[in-house]
């Protein structure tokens, strides 16, 4: 039984339930383990990819784990579905500060152990999120993580529905259709520039903030017709 009803129960028993998330992520930083070490052997090219950037493998599989096996688990120890909306919503802040974290502590520390030695590359690195010092990009790489979580919760959240198969179709038809097309392909790549490679860093981590709030409100219908 749930000690506490509350949200803060619910994101405990998410986290809980999070194990094979922590062991696939785990499997991969392993490899980022090897990496880093054949390099610096001389076993491969001295090209290394941060280790640290395996943990958005976590931040993608945690929403599906979630909406997929946590919420009959949270109603039948008499939690309630506010509870599980709040809960999770509390568990993919905290995955995408820990992650942001860690993966700027760890370029960092990478860098100025290594950096001489080693040509080293991470996503923060790559959006253009560096560029604006520590601070900043930490809340940028924080904002973009927690999008992805929403969308990823909302969107797995409506498969078990006719109009989640129907959401499926139309991002198949959007990309097969605005990649080709060199107008829509402009329009595509927009957005792509608005939420991660936006030069003002205001109009970034806006809007990421907004489309995960809106992503997030689209959900909550859905959790109030969802069945145990």
């Amino acid at each position: 039984m749930m000690k506490n009803k509350g949200s803060w129960a619910a994101a405990k028993i998410n986290f809980k339930q999070l194990l094979p998330a922590y062991i696939v992520t785990a499997c991969f930083i392993l490899v980022g383990v090897y990496n880093i070490i054949a390099c610096l052997m001389r076993l491969s090219d001295n090209f290394y990819v941060d280790m640290a950037n395996y943990l958005y493998i976590l931040a993608v599989m945690a929403p599906i784990m979630i909406v997929s096996r946590n919420f009959k688990k949270i109603m039948f120890l008499d939690g309630n579905k506010r509870a599980f909306y709040l809960g999770a919503l509390i568990n993919y802040g905290i995955i995408a500060a820990a992650v942001s974290l860690i993966c700027i502590i760890f370029l960092v520390v990478t860098k100025a152990i290594f950096g001489s030695v080693l040509i080293i590359q991470s996503l923060v690195d790559v959006f253009g999120w560096w560029n604006h010092g520590i601070a900043i990009a930490f809340i940028q790489q924080f904002v973009f993580l927690l999008l992805v979580e929403v969308f990823i919760h909302t969107l797995t959240s409506m498969q078990t529905r006719w109009y989640g198969w129907l959401i499926d179709a139309i991002l198949v038809v959007i990309l097969c259709t605005f990649i080709p097309i060199t107008e829509l392909r402009n329009l595509l790549i927009s957005f792509f520039n608005m939420i991660i490679f936006n030069s003002n860093i205001v109009m970034q981590i806006a809007s990421c903030l907004v489309l995960s709030a809106g992503l997030y409100l689209i959900y909550l219908p859905i959790l109030r017709r969802k069945e145990i």
